[in-house]
């Protein structure tokens, strides 16, 4: 997921007068494939959050809120701090130098842990000034929620998802996109159910739809809003079953193996890239490289940037937790550390 959505920010800065392949690949993988990972992470998070609370408990609830406080709301302000600060000196090294209060008016002071531009703080048009961590900041609008979502599901069931799911389809921008998967994930848990179990027997049928699904949104992506959100909806659905087949079936037959490193990284990978330095630096080193023209050399291109921007993040994380592994505790949402092996 965090590989995808580095995929995803990097597509989103070459999109904009593309043409040929180059647009196919944009399309591809910005408004299909990796479409699929910040909806995924928040099916997960619902589905995880509800685990021993089929039947409410209040003294679990807070403690899930507790542990959350550390692995959600503690590193989303760190790193929205680090991400002014970083903006901040970026722009006084090679822009022009501004006073700190005039940046942090241009951010819009307090507002910038929300919205940046103002407005409803919840959406993906609503950033932080670390942007991609939105989908943090909606997370726990979410869990807050989560005793309101608790009685929906125990009243409604599966219903009720549907008729959320509909409301979501009709009337865009009603519910956001990312309440739906939660949702989702929430009324899974609560019904009892194994998310692989109950995927894996109908993983034919879920690749072969997903499939048609992207045929279908790549064709009318550029042609109808209506008909390509309407498809997305159903895409994401069918390509996040299809994810957990491929990955039971990876694991299970022994060809993929867990790697803690790389667990660890991802809500690391998430914050730090779109900070100025990852990716602007693995564009930098691609150009003096090699400086990409063509059709050919800007498809490598529009993977190679991406890739080093990840190894340029994992390199960063390896380095603080062998130098200071308290403060990539706290930046990672101290996630349990096993190994820093790769």
């Amino acid at each position: 997921m965090a590989v995808a959505v580095v995929i995803l920010h990097h597509s989103v800065t070459l999109i904009v007068g593309s043409k040929g392949v180059l647009h196919g690949l944009c399309i591809l993988f910005q408004e299909e494939l990796c479409r699929l990972a910040v909806p995924c992470f928040f099916l997960i998070s619902g589905y995880l959050f509800f685990s021993r609370l089929e039947k409410w408990d209040w003294s679990v609830w807070k403690g899930k809120i507790r542990s959350r406080l550390a692995t959600l709301l503690l590193p989303y302000l760190i790193w929205n701090i680090i991400a002014f600060l970083v903006y901040w000196g970026y722009a006084a090294m090679f822009g022009e130098p501004a006073a700190f209060a005039d940046q942090w008016a241009k951010y819009g002071g307090p507002r910038m842990f929300f919205s940046v531009e103002g407005g409803i703080p919840l959406g993906v048009k609503a950033y932080p000034v670390d942007g991609p961590l939105w989908f943090i900041r909606d997370l726990m609008f979410y869990i807050l929620l989560t005793p309101a979502v608790y009685l929906f599901v125990k009243w409604t069931r599966y219903w009720g998802l549907a008729a959320v799911v509909l409301l979501h389809l009709l009337v865009q921008g009603v519910v956001p996109e990312g309440f739906v998967f939660f949702l989702a994930g929430a009324c899974l848990m609560m019904e009892g159910q194994n998310i692989e179990k109950l995927l894996w027997p109908a993983r034919k049928w879920l690749y072969a739809a997903f499939l048609v699904l992207l045929v279908l949104v790549f064709l009318w992506n550029d042609r109808s809003l209506y008909w390509t959100r309407f498809f997305k909806v159903f895409l994401l659905f069918t390509g996040i079953g299809s994810a957990f087949c491929i990955s039971t079936g990876l694991l299970e037959s022994g060809r993929a193996e867990l790697r803690p490193f790389l667990v660890r990284s991802s809500f690391f990978i998430f914050a730090l890239h779109d900070i100025l330095l990852p990716r602007e630096y693995a564009t930098r080193m691609l150009s003096a490289v090699y400086p990409f023209s063509g059709t050919v050399w800007s498809c490598i291109e529009f993977f190679l940037t991406p890739a080093l921007t990840v190894c340029l993040c994992l390199g960063i994380l390896y380095l603080l937790e062998r130098l200071v592994p308290g403060v990539a505790g706290v930046l990672t949402g101290n996630r349990q550390k096993r190994s820093v092996k790769i």
